[in-house]
């Protein structure tokens, strides 16, 4: 099984036809169709010290058979926003849909076969599972629940297990802490498939793992999502794997979007200081210093009192007087890429 026995990171020249050819896309008008819509979702907290605005009116679409990378700095809500689509937690307002249906108005029965079709893989492969239950069971647990036969959970949870790269006989009688991070990972995303989903959200999937383990990781998911037509929210917030995963990249920035496009144009012509600044801030042996521009200033501003205008004028080197008096809107690039920005790189 691929991802099994090599800690080789595939470039995008190995990757199938179907998705070198997805790569050429740069925005949801392509032709392609929509299986997820999120318009204006906002998640707010209420603590002792105020409301946390974690998510504050993004937007985008996601197409079928897509990768859709969500990167940025720890806080920006790239984790509250993959959670909120599918509805684990409170949403404060705004609309996901998905596959036509209105994810947050739906009833508990119609949103439990929803998450059926809607899955996630989280940050922390052993603390996902549950501890007391061996392998086999955590696989099925979901088909379990729907009340799928005995046999018939068996018989998936090999299937499952197999294209994971774990042999059913030597490890569906073990328990999560007898397991590596990777292989306990690989159960965790078993898990995700054995239900047949058609979406899955990675929530920092590969960051708790060993760098040579996250790299088998990410070419199973690439695998995976060729042989069971799976379209996938990858949350990072390492740029290079978000980049080597991705069909369109998605840059958060204290709640917001920043900038969207393909990888090519995000990576190599930023349109957003803060994409900018984030591509800069990592370490590149053959720059005399070892990064490529200055250190981003300023500490970020809390979601409790987020600044006026463009969240990201406090720390912007481009900033002036409109950037505080008004919100900056998603327009087009000359490179194609989406940009927050009343004064973008590409002007």
């Amino acid at each position: 099984m691929a991802g099994s026995g090599t800690a080789h990171l595939r470039t995008q020249d190995e990757r199938p036809e179907d998705q070198r050819a997805r790569e050429q896309r740069t925005d949801a008008g392509s032709g392609n169709e929509a299986l997820l819509s999120v318009e204006d979702l906002r998640v707010e907290f209420t603590t002792a010290a105020g409301v946390v605005q974690a998510v504050s009116g993004i937007s985008f679409d996601l197409l079928r058979g897509e990768t859709l990378g969500i990167v940025g700095e720890s806080g920006c809500g790239k984790s509250t926003a993959g959670r909120a689509i599918l509805r684990l937690g409170e949403v404060s307002g705004g609309r996901v849909r998905f596959a036509g249906t209105d994810v947050l108005a739906a009833s508990r029965k119609q949103l439990a076969r929803l998450r059926r079709r809607m899955q996630m893989i989280f940050q922390d492969p052993v603390g996902s599972l549950n501890p007391r239950r061996p392998v086999r069971h955590l696989v099925t647990e979901g088909l379990a629940a729907a009340g799928t036969p005995a046999d018939q959970r068996r018989e998936r949870a090999r299937s499952v297990l197999d294209s994971v790269g774990l042999e059913y006989d030597r490890f569906a009688d073990r328990l999560p802490r007898q397991l590596s991070g990777g292989q306990a990972q690989r159960v965790a995303i078993a898990r995700a498939l054995a239900v047949d989903p058609e979406l899955i959200v990675c929530d920092e999937a590969v960051s708790a793992l060993d760098v040579s383990v996250q790299a088998q990781i990410i070419n199973l998911i690439e695998d995976i999502k060729a042989d069971f037509d799976l379209t996938v929210i990858f949350i990072a917030h390492d740029l290079g794997v978000v980049r080597t995963i991705s069909d369109r990249v998605m840059v958060m920035y204290l709640g917001k979007i920043c900038e969207l496009g393909a990888p090519e144009a995000v990576y190599e012509s930023p349109a957003h200081p803060y994409t900018r600044a984030l591509l800069d801030s990592v370490p590149r042996p053959e720059v005399p210093g070892g990064f490529a521009g200055p250190a981003l200033g300023g500490d970020i501003p809390s979601p409790l009192d987020p600044p006026s205008g463009c969240r990201f004028r406090t720390r912007c080197p481009r900033a002036q007087q409109l950037c505080a008096q008004q919100e900056p809107q998603m327009t087009q690039t000359k490179t194609g890429q989406y940009v927050a920005c009343h004064f973008p790189l590409t002007d």
